[in-house]
């Protein structure tokens, strides 16, 4: 699949803006500030209807304007779509293909898919479980109709027993376990798939990172739950065997420090992915060279993980990486590059812009002020 063009209009600092980029490479460069990343955080939100760097829609609104909109034409195998997406403070997000306005965001996602890799990125070894889930959940609903579904109708649920936690005179047995009973329901269902999806990208990125590697670390992937054992406890070898039991067991010892502290203790919500380098704590005890080429490898298994699941590379979004990257992890993507991947990279100056891959790439010239985009070349 590729994206063919992109249409923004009072998009961060976008007032009004109209690019056709070349289905295989794209560089945009230019001085830091000047919206080189906006364009990424644009495509990636017309594929995942959420920004990679702010949870607020409003954020991404132009200074003093009352919403955004995008538009994208995106090619793919089984045919092209038209991909619109609108936000308005008072009219909230809506979104549309080929002029057709969609009334639930999963019939929306699916229909472009993106991996976006950035310095930030590193958190996925060093930060907060919340960022390895967010991990898991972005790829599954990429690729899964009905994972996307899923977990909003668990958030739903695990909201409203929180809220009858914080109401501890209504939060009767009888009343939480009729929450119990459909947490339990739904969360086991979203850790199977995330057990299954992780099963599949650990193989991936253990293969890969043996070749960034040189064979010198062994990096392993295991899905860490509160459903068993007495707190994370780690799923081997996809064993769910018992699952939902263990899930209501664990819910009921929780139910009297929930209660003290007015939210769910237990399910998916809370659970982590944990990764290990040489069968040690890749968070504890990775050196920050071993935190970039874990990132690189779990973010090449994700583009073939997606690839496995759809027939069809996503598009790969590279904000600022190469200047984090050594000689040996640029050369491993630009090798990777050259197989009919769209790619689009961001950086400052076309000299580091990945090993002379100008000559090969459509060249955007980001500039401040007008904010305009120019193309240096015609690739």
């Amino acid at each position: 699949m590729f994206l063919n063009d992109l249409k923004l209009q009072d998009f961060r600092n976008y007032s009004r803006e109209s690019l056709t980029f070349n289905p295989n490479l794209n560089l945009l460069y230019g001085p830091n500030g000047v919206g080189k990343t906006n364009i990424l955080e644009a495509i990636y939100y017309l594929a995942t209807i959420r920004s990679h760097r702010s949870h607020r829609d409003s954020d991404l609104v132009r200074w003093n304007r009352s919403g955004f909109w995008l538009e994208g034409r995106v090619y793919r195998k089984e045919g092209d779509y038209s991909l619109q997406v609108s936000y308005g403070h008072e009219a909230g997000k809506k979104t549309g293909i080929n002029g057709v306005a969609q009334t639930r965001i999963g019939d929306f996602v699916g229909h472009l898919n993106a991996v976006f890799f950035s310095p930030e990125d590193l958190q996925l070894v060093k930060g907060s479980p919340s960022i390895r889930r967010q991990f898991l959940d972005s790829e599954l609903a990429q690729v899964n109709p009905y994972y996307r579904r899923l977990l909003p109708a668990y958030l739903r649920i695990l909201e409203q027993r929180n809220s009858l936690l914080k109401a501890v005179e209504r939060a009767s047995d009888s009343a939480l376990e009729a929450w119990d009973a459909q947490l339990v329901d739904y969360g086991t269902r979203i850790i199977r798939y995330r057990v299954d999806a992780l099963r599949k990208l650990a193989a991936l990125a253990r293969l890969l990172h043996r070749r960034v590697t040189g064979g010198e670390e062994e990096l392993e992937l295991a899905y860490l739950t509160s459903v068993v054992g007495d707190g994370l406890q780690a799923l081997r070898n996809g064993d769910l065997s018992g699952l939902e039991e263990s899930f209501r067991l664990r819910l009921k010892a929780a139910r009297r420090k929930e209660l003290r502290r007015g939210y769910t203790l237990v399910g998916p919500h809370r659970d982590d992915l944990l990764i290990t380098l040489n069968g040690t704590d890749a968070r504890a005890f990775a050196s920050q060279g071993q935190q970039r080429t874990t990132v690189l490898s779990l973010k090449l298994a994700e583009l073939e993980f997606m690839r496995a699941e759809t027939g069809e590379y996503p598009v790969l979004l590279l904000d600022d990486v190469m200047s984090e990257l050594d000689q040996k992890r640029r050369g491993l993507l630009v090798n990777l590059l050259q197989g009919g991947l769209q790619t689009f990279i961001t950086c400052t100056d076309l000299d580091h812009a990945a090993a002379g891959l100008a000559q090969k790439a459509r060249v955007f010239r980001v500039s401040g002020g007008n904010t305009c985009l120019e193309v240096v070349n015609g690739a």
